[in-house]
């Protein structure tokens, strides 16, 4: 086989292995309809260092670092709460999604604490459609709040910092 042939091969399997990548990207996306019915998500989160580490302790029901509940999830993006096992009390949250997922941003003082749901790992079948059962998350305190103006950019900035864990809707019937 010449060159330009095993070239043109190539670069036909690269672009459908490009397409898959991205057809299977888009389904995984969180999407901002879903979060609203599911309204209340429980979420566990891990202070490691990966992704296989932090699904191994939820996988085994490991006890999480940290507990949450985001709750009160509608249209408009301010009606969010949260409450966690770090601090006492509900509080509000500011909702932006963007390419890196769902940001949900709890103004503290001069810092920030921002959970990311940044796609679906789990599906399952809800009144004749596929929802979303499990999020992958991240949870970072930071100081950086241009979170406000460019969540994706503060994101990818600090994305190594955080804890991983996962987001379930409350009622997953």
């Amino acid at each position: 086989m010449n060159a330009d042939i095993r070239r043109a091969i190539g670069t036909a399997i690269a672009a459908a292995a490009g397409a898959l990548l991205i057809a299977g990207s888009a389904s995984a996306a969180v999407q901002l309809e879903q979060l609203i019915e599911a309204r209340d998500l429980v979420c566990d989160f891990y202070n490691v260092d990966d992704w296989a580490t932090a699904e191994a302790r939820f996988a085994l029901r490991d006890r999480a670092d940290m507990l949450m509940v985001i709750e009160n999830i509608r249209s408009d993006p301010e009606t969010a709460r949260v409450i966690h096992s770090r601090a006492a009390g509900k509080r509000g949250l500011h909702r932006y999604v963007g390419e890196t997922g769902a940001h949900f941003v709890e103004d503290q003082h001069d810092s920030v604490v921002v959970t990311t749901l940044l796609a679906c790992e789990d599906w399952k079948q809800k009144r004749g459609r596929e929802v979303c059962a499990r999020y992958s998350a991240q949870n970072a305190w930071h100081f950086d709040k241009s979170v406000h103006l460019d969540p994706d950019k503060a994101f990818r900035n600090l994305a190594a910092s955080a804890y991983r864990g996962v987001c379930e809707p409350w009622d997953p019937n």
